[in-house]
């Protein structure tokens, strides 16, 4: 997760302690590993203690050599053989060890292997007892550990031998070292205390008593370097706890402000008015959208600022209820704003309005950062003049230079992927403007109850006629041989596919996670050869990223590898396939969300999901499971994902999409630590509205360094 300067918990420091040391004060930590922490946003020991791990290897379970089981995550023991160092066809050195059996000192079939690793051979000698940790696999009649963690048996157990942290890494910074710094920090070492043990508890004791929560230093301890499982999801409920109740509390307190404070401008259109509008679209709303756009017009007649969230899986009709809601708001007099996280989607927005209001509906433009110089300048000057009814745009709108004459209503859409700093920089830009997020990333109503508690909440639960199910299969990595010639028939008949993967770079981890590099090279080398093939990752420039889709829309490519970036994205109706690697990686909802990328056209589409657990996997199987002879949607997967994680599954993902809190993947909560979190948070209020008292001073801070983060102060 991300890290910043202040942590969930900090509390005013009368004097400096450990945690204010420069990161370069830990024993191995020199010049060029400062400038590569500074990357990540760690500058001092305490900014260290707070990178904390996207996921742990398990690697508790001891088996003797001879008995290692192919397949699985293990550790071992085992004399060093012979160790002979090659290069492969491709150029790379490859490091190769057999190991012997130190229970009887004979040769064994297994040999330990890592590519680019000079070290193995530099640091391990002939005869040395070593403990791996890692994933056995069969190599041809032999046995291989391929690039597992090895450390001297003898060595404190940090790499191998236990429940393993990996961390989100910067290109050049290795996870090992990365990995024992963190060690020294938190366990300690000769003549060093453990400087978590410095790291203040901003909780009342009352509450950590009453909630049975680990002190904090203890949290941090087991979520870094867990002594068990149960230890582990102790202590990320506690790290879970303390943001979750900053952000409880900053809500309510935020709430409660706008509503004492706001004034926002009366929106109403007549009856007869709404009625003609929706008598013009092209199709018929679903009930649900009547439902959705009767709220909305109730919260835009009243003067405190609407708060709402819509809701709905893809394809389910949003842009055609903000376009209702835009309507109201243009007709009563105010302009509004349409943000999208990308250009592409705010250009596919703007077509859609611009269809939506041809005949005597209100102005719309689009302003991005592709619009040139006298546009640009055109359509500031009408939005300042209030010439103009409604700009679509992405975040070019909230930058200093655009002005509103009469902001009535800010459309935030895909809310998850856009910043509170953007949100609340558009609702200070008029009088408190009406503000209607929308998403397709489904929430559990438990959750809308307690965590959205600023927001209100309309749901667009079906469909519109006409939409076709995606068939969706789960298959084992051994079934691609099969897999791509398919692809290539696919291809072959006019169609596209899209190409999932998990990681960005095969350096990005020391397991073998498929990466968006690797599969696309080692695709257009092999198996797509020949197809037009393009790579697509959060690490390219927005603009390369844009002409990619764009190309991929235009059809002027065949088959797109990429990261999580295509989760929300264009409408590509030709897209048909829908190729998930490391699957279960993957949390349901976003497996939906990828899945809806295809589909959206006239021909069957597809959604493979490939995955080493494709047979006991609960989580993938939800994704084939049916209900009244349908695949489950997108809320009925978001509850069947906490059902199956249940509690403890707390630490966000890199890869998750939510990059809002450092701690607490939004999309993943357990409803129990959510509904504990609010009513811990307005019991306190209730005594305390503003935080004041003495007991209280480190939540304040908290609560603080919270919006501080956000530009929300």
């Amino acid at each position: 997760m991300a890290v910043s300067r202040t942590t969930p918990s900090s509390s005013p420091r009368s004097s400096a302690t450990s945690l204010d040391l420069k990161v370069g004060a830990l024993p191995g930590v020199g010049d060029e590993s400062v400038r590569l922490l500074e990357r990540l946003g760690i500058r001092t020991i305490g900014d260290l203690l707070w990178h904390l791990p996207t996921r742990h290897l398990d690697f508790t379970q001891i088996q003797p050599l001879k008995q290692l089981r192919v397949g699985k995550e293990q550790t071992t023991e085992a004399i060093v053989g012979r160790i002979s160092e090659r290069r492969t066809a491709r150029g790379q050195l490859l490091t190769e060890v057999e190991l012997i059996d130190p229970a009887d000192h004979a040769p064994t079939r297994v040999r330990a292997t890592w590519f680019g690793r000079q070290f193995i051979k530099q640091r391990f000698r002939e005869g040395q007892l070593i403990r791996l940790s890692g994933k056995a696999t069969f190599y041809g009649p032999a046995i291989q550990l391929a690039s597992p963690n090895v450390e001297p048996a003898d060595a404190e157990r940090v790499h191998t031998g236990r429940m393993v942290p990996v961390y989100r890494l910067t290109e050049g910074l290795k996870e090992g070292h990365l990995r024992r710094w963190l060690h020294t920090a938190v366990e300690g070492g000769p003549k060093r205390t453990p400087v978590v043990a410095e790291v203040p508890d901003a909780l009342p004791p009352a509450i950590r008593d009453r909630r049975e929560l680990l002190p904090l230093s203890e949290a941090l301890k087991e979520v870094h370097f867990p002594s068990s499982e149960a230890r582990l999801i102790e202590g990320r409920r506690r790290l879970a706890f303390d943001e979750l109740l900053t952000l409880q509390l900053g809500l309510a307190q935020r709430r409660a402000r706008w509503q004492r404070d706001a004034r926002a401008p009366a929106l109403t259109a007549s009856e007869d008015e709404v009625s003609r509008w929706i008598g013009a679209l092209p199709f018929t709303l679903t009930a649900g959208q009547r439902s959705a756009l009767a709220e909305i017009r109730a919260d835009l007649a009243r003067t405190i600022p609407m708060s709402r969230l819509l809701e709905g899986d893809v394809g389910s009709g949003k842009t055609v209820v903000a376009a209702l809601a835009a309507r109201v708001a243009v007709a009563s007099g105010t302009q509004v704003a349409l943000m999208a996280p990308t250009e592409l989607l705010a250009e596919q927005h703007f077509r859609t309005l611009a269809m939506l209001y041809a005949g005597g509906g209100p102005s719309v433009r689009l302003l991005t950062s592709s619009v040139g110089a006298a546009d640009r300048r055109d359509i500031l000057a009408r939005l300042a003049a209030g010439e103009l009814d409604v700009i679509v745009g992405t975040h070019a709108l909230v930058v200093e230079g655009v002005t509103f004459k009469r902001l009535g209503l800010a459309v935030v859409d895909e809310q998850h992927r856009f910043g509170v700093r953007q949100r609340t920089t558009l609702r200070e830009k008029g009088l408190d403007p009406h503000l209607l997020l929308t998403t397709a990333t489904p929430i559990p109503r438990t959750l809308t109850q307690t965590l959205y508690r600023d927001l209100d909440l309309s749901i667009l639960d079906e469909l519109p006629a006409g939409r076709q199910e995606i068939r969706t299969e789960v298959r084992p990595p051994e079934a691609l041989p099969k897999v791509w010639p398919w692809l290539r028939d696919r291809v072959a008949a006019g169609e596209q596919a899209f190409i999932v993967t998990p990681r960005i770079d095969p350096s990005d981890g020391e397991d073998d996670a498929p990466s968006a590099i690797g599969t696309y090279e080692e695709l257009n080398a092999r198996a797509l050869k020949g197809l037009r093939v393009a790579l697509l990752h959060g690490r390219m420039p927005a603009k390369e990223r844009d002409a990619v889709m764009r190309a991929f829309a235009d059809r002027t490519l065949d088959v797109l590898v990429a990261t999580t970036v295509v989760e929300v994205g264009i409408d590509v109706p030709n897209a048909t396939v829908m190729i998930v690697l490391g699957a279960e990686r993957f949390g349901l909802a976003q497996l939906h969300q990828l899945r809806g990328r295809v589909g959206r056209g006239d021909k069957r589409s597809f959604a493979v999901l490939v995955s080493d657990e494709a047979a006991e996997s609960e989580r993938l199987q939800a994704m084939v499971e049916r209900k009244d002879g349908r695949a489950l949607d997108g809320f009925a997967l978001a509850q069947r994902d906490l059902e199956i994680r249940g509690a403890g599954e707390f630490l966000g993902d890199e890869q998750s999409g939510v990059d809002e809190l450092r701690i607490v993947d939004l999309k993943d909560v357990d409803p129990r630590l959510a509904r504990e979190t609010a009513e811990d948070a307005d019991a306190i209020l209730a005594r305390d509205p503003t935080l004041e008292r003495p007991e209280h001073a480190g939540l304040a801070t908290a609560v603080e360094a919270l919006w501080r983060r956000y530009a929300l102060a």
